[in-house]
C-alpha cells in the first residue's frame, strides 16, 4: 500500500494517513445549506472534496471509501428565505419545499463539475435525524454540560474548558468568557466564544419538531452545529476517519462540532484528520454581492465556458492556498483542458480502430508514468505536481495505445471526463472550414507560417480548433 500524507488541522501539521480500520475509510463533508445557489468558492470545496475521495479509492478501491455528505435544510437562512418564498404554505411544507429546489440546482451543478454523488447523504431536516440530534443533546445535557434557558438548550463552554481544552482547530483564548454568555446564531465570528446553542426553541411561524428535556416540552428545532456531530455519527461511527470543509467552517462550527462530541458520546477524539480548503479570492478580494464579484456556475455557463475549465483551474492551485480567480484565468484554464482534451483525441485518432474501444478493461497503464503521478496526488493531493505529471506522459514517446490507457487512470483523479471523449462521435466539419482548414495546410507545406497562423485564427473565429499532431492537421469544435 502506498503511504499518503495529508495536512490534518488538528495537529498543524502534515502527517502519514492511517485510516481506523486498515482499509477501509469514512470521509465525512460538511454539505450546502441550500438557501440559494452555490457560489464558485463553495464549489471549490467541493471539488476538493471530491478529489481527496478519488484519491482514496485510487488507492484503497472504490468500495473501501464511505463517502458522507450532509444537506443543511433546516438553520437561520433556509426558515428566512423559505417563509418570504412561501407566505401562504404552513412553515415545515414552505421549509422542505423551498430547500428541495436548491439542493436539486446543487447536485445538476457539482455533476457538471464531475464531482462524484456522495455515498450517503444525511438531511438535517430529516425527523430521523432530528432524534439522533436530541438524544445527542440529552446525552450532554446529562453530562452536566448544557443547560436550559428561555426554551433553548446551550453548550456550556465555560464548564467545557475548565477540564478540557476549548479551541483545537483555532487559537482561541477563552479566559475572558464568562459564565452564561450565550449566542443564538447559527453562525458567528471568531472572537466571538460564547456559550452555542444546541436547540433553538420555536418562534412564532417558524417550523419545529417536540422536544422533552429534563421535564420539560421545548418545541423548537435543532442548532446548525449538532447537525453533523449526529449525522457524522450514524453514518460513520465515531471516532471516524477525516472530515472535510473550507476554512471558514473551522470556527465555530467544527470546533464545536468536536467538543459536543467528546461529551454527547464519550469519545476522546470524534475525527482522527480534519482537511480544510482555503479561501477563493474573486481579482484578489473576498467575493460578495456588494463587491459586484458573486459567481455562480451558471455565470460561467452565460460565457460559454466549459463547467470543467472551472475544475481544471481548482487542480492548479493546492487546496491549502487562497485561489485567485479571474476570467483571464479561467478562460486559460478553459484552452488549457480543450488542449488536453485534443491531445486525447489525437491518441485515440492514431488508430484507424481507436484505441479507446481496445484499452478499458486491459492493464496498460505503464508504471514509470503512474509512480511520480501517485506520489504527487498522495503527498497531500498536490494536483499542480500531478497535472505536470500528466504533461510528462503526454509529451513522452511512449507508444500511443499505453499512452492513452495511462491518461485514462489518471482521470480517475483529475475527474475531466476524459474517457467519455471516445464517446464522442466525429465532429461535421461545415464546408467553410474544410476550406480554410485546406488552405491552412497548403500554406504550412509552403512554409508560409504567417499566412498559416492567419488562417487558424480565422478558424477560431468560427469555434474550432486547428491542431498540428504527428498524424497530420486535426480540425476539431472548441
Amino acid at each position: 500500500m502506498n503511504k499518503l500524507y495529508f495536512y490534518n488541522t488538528l495537529t498543524r501539521q502534515k502527517e502519514e494517513f492511517k485510516p481506523i480500520d486498515n482499509n477501509r475509510v469514512g470521509v465525512y463533508t460538511c454539505g450546502p445549506t441550500v438557501y440559494n445557489y452555490a457560489h464558485i468558492g463553495n464549489l471549490r470545496s467541493y471539488v476538493f472534496a471530491d478529489l481527496l475521495v478519488k484519491i482514496l479509492r485510487y488507492n484503497f478501491g472504490k468500495s473501501n471509501v464511505r463517502w458522507v455528505m450532509n444537506i443543511t435544510d433546516v438553520e437561520d437562512k433556509t426558515i428566512r428565505d423559505s417563509k418570504i418564498k412561501y407566505p401562504d404554505l404552513a412553515p415545515m411544507e414552505a421549509l422542505k419545499k423551498f430547500t428541495a429546489e436548491f439542493e436539486g440546482i446543487f447536485w445538476l451543478d457539482t455533476a457538471k463539475l464531475n464531482i462524484a454523488k456522495p455515498d450517503f447523504i444525511a438531511h438535517a431536516a430529516d425527523a430521523a435525524y432530528v432524534k439522533k440530534m436530541q438524544a445527542l443533546i440529552k446525552n450532554i445535557f446529562k453530562a452536566g454540560y448544557a443547560y436550559i434557558k428561555d426554551g433553548s438548550v446551550y453548550f456550556d463552554v465555560v464548564k467545557y474548558s475548565k477540564k478540557y481544552k476549548y479551541g483545537l482547530l483555532v487559537d482561541i483564548d477563552v479566559s475572558k468568557l464568562k459564565s452564561g454568555e450565550r449566542v443564538d446564531d447559527d453562525e458567528y465570528e471568531k472572537d466571538n466564544v460564547q456559550d452555542f446553542v444546541l436547540w433553538k426553541g420555536q418562534k412564532a411561524g417558524e417550523p419545529f419538531w417536540d422536544f422533552e428535556l429534563d421535564g420539560q416540552k421545548l418545541p423548537g428545532r435543532p442548532g446548525w452545529h449538532i447537525e453533523c456531530s449526529a449525522m457524522g455519527e450514524a453514518a460513520l461511527g465515531m471516532p471516524f476517519d477525516i472530515h472535510t470543509g473550507g476554512v471558514d467552517l473551522k470556527f465555530p462550527h467544527h470546533e464545536n462540532e468536536i467538543h459536543q462530541s467528546v461529551i454527547g458520546y464519550g469519545v476522546k477524539k470524534p475525527v482522527n484528520y480534519w482537511l480544510h480548503n482555503e479561501h477563493l479570492l474573486v481579482d484578489g478580494q473576498r467575493m460578495g454581492k456588494r463587491f459586484n464579484n458573486f459567481y455562480t456556475l451558471k455565470d460561467l455557463e452565460e460565457k460559454n465556458l466549459d463547467p470543467l475549465a472551472y475544475r481544471f483551474l481548482c487542480l492548479q492551485t493546492g487546496y491549502g492556498k487562497v485561489m485567485n480567480f479571474t476570467w483571464q484565468a479561467l478562460e486559460s484554464a478553459a484552452e488549457g483542458l480543450r488542449h488536453l482534451q485534443n491531445q486525447v483525441r489525437g491518441l485515440n485518432s492514431s488508430s484507424k480502430l481507436g484505441f479507446f474501444a481496445r484499452i478499458f478493461g486491459k492493464s496498460q497503464v505503464n508504471s514509470k508514468f503512474k509512480n511520480p503521478f501517485l506520489e504527487a496526488i498522495n503527498d497531500d493531493l498536490n494536483m499542480p505536481r500531478a497535472l505536470a505529471a500528466a504533461q510528462e506522459l503526454l509529451k513522452s514517446d511512449l507508444a500511443d495505445e499505453e499512452k492513452l490507457a495511462t491518461i485514462i487512470d489518471f482521470d480517475k483523479v483529475l475527474g475531466l471526463g476524459l474517457k467519455n471523449l471516445g464517446k464522442i462521435e466525429k465532429t461535421i466539419i461545415p464546408d467553410e472550414i474544410e476550406k480554410l482548414a485546406k488552405a491552412r495546410l497548403e500554406a504550412r507545406q509552403n512554409k508560409n507560417w504567417q499566412e498559416a497562423d492567419r488562417l487558424r485564427l480565422e478558424i477560431e473565429k468560427f469555434g474550432y480548433l486547428a491542431e498540428d499532431t504527428k498524424n497530420g492537421q486535426r480540425i476539431s469544435k472548441k
